[in-house]
Formats: C-alpha cells, structure tokens, sequence
C-alpha cells in the first residue's frame, strides 16, 4: 500500500447513509469543485439548499428544488465552457505537476456515480445531476478556466471527502474504510 491511498467507503444501506452521501456530494463536493471553476456565487446556491434527509429521500418531489437549482448550475457550468477562453487563461493552461494532477481523484469519482445511482433508485435525479455539475466544474479546473489549479482543487475536494469519512464513522459505527491502491 502507497501513502497515496485514498480510503473508500461501504456504508449500510440505510435511507440516513444515502440522504448525509447525497447531501455531502450536493451541497458541499459540488461547491468545493464550483468554487475551483470560478462560480461562487453558484457554490452558495447550492450551499443554501435545505438539507438532504431521509424524509426528503422518501418522497423524491421534495428534491426538485435541488434538481432546478442543479439544472440552472449546469447551464452556466456550460455557458462558460462556450466562451472562447481569454488569451492570458489559455497561456496558463500548462501545468506543473508531473504527471498532471486530475482535479477530482478516480475513486471520489466512484464515490459520486455510487451515490448518484442510489438516489436515482430512490426517484430523484439530484445526485446524477450534481455529479454531471462536478465533472463540469472539473473540466473548467483542468482546462485553466478556473479560480484555482487542478493541483489545489485536488487537495480541496480529497479534504472534503475526508470530512465525510470521518462524520460517517463518527455518526454511524457500522460504515467500514477500506484502503485501495491508487489506479
């Protein structure tokens, strides 16, 4: 095992895992990545959103406020990706890390489509739409766009997911971390 692990998580199949792993990835993964691309004020948008419950997981209409504050998310994530990128940014686009950093890691990826297929069982596309707005968010990071470097988004959103472990574990016994080897 490498100290560049990342853990991942297998939590148990409750309605309150889903709502706090959907939560975390609406209302605080997609503002970390949101905040990378440059899009504040989107990132408080979705950071306003009332939290994601069991309650609201059981009667999946109760989330469309988050699926249109998503959709709306998304439209601008794209409207900027039109935009020819101003010539300074273009020049920025090189990157120091050897290899190339990606701004979100592979297995928060995972993590992200998991939770999305989860709560797309339960009727709501929120979570799918929230992960489309991270890679998104991540592309405008990757292609220089952004606020921040790929570098520093990866910090941020591996810090965050971090977060999430140790509030899972705190919050519920019965998750289990396993460490994986990176890809």
């Amino acid at each position: 095992m490498t100290t560049r692990a990342i853990p991942l998580l297998t939590v148990p199949a409750t309605d309150e895992a889903a709502a706090t792993l959907a939560d975390w990835l609406v209302r605080s993964l997609v503002p970390t990545v949101l905040d990378g691309a440059g899009m504040v004020e989107a990132a408080d948008d979705l950071c306003a959103l009332a939290p994601i419950t069991a309650r609201r997981l059981a009667r999946p209409r109760r989330l469309r406020g988050h699926e249109r504050q998503l959709h709306e998310t998304i439209a601008l994530i794209e409207g900027q990706l039109r935009q020819p990128p101003p010539p300074v940014a273009a020049a920025m686009v090189t990157s120091f890390a050897d290899p190339p950093v990606r701004p979100i890691p592979d297995e928060i990826c995972d993590v992200a489509a998991h939770i999305a297929g989860t709560i797309a069982d339960a009727g709501s596309p929120a979570a799918a739409l929230a992960n489309r707005a991270l890679h998104l968010g991540a592309v405008v990071v990757d292609a220089g766009l952004g606020a921040t470097a790929p570098e520093h988004l990866h910090a941020q959103v591996t810090e965050s997911y971090c977060s999430l472990l140790t509030y899972l574990w705190h919050t519920d016994p019965e998750t289990q971390i396993h460490l994986t080897t990176p890809r």
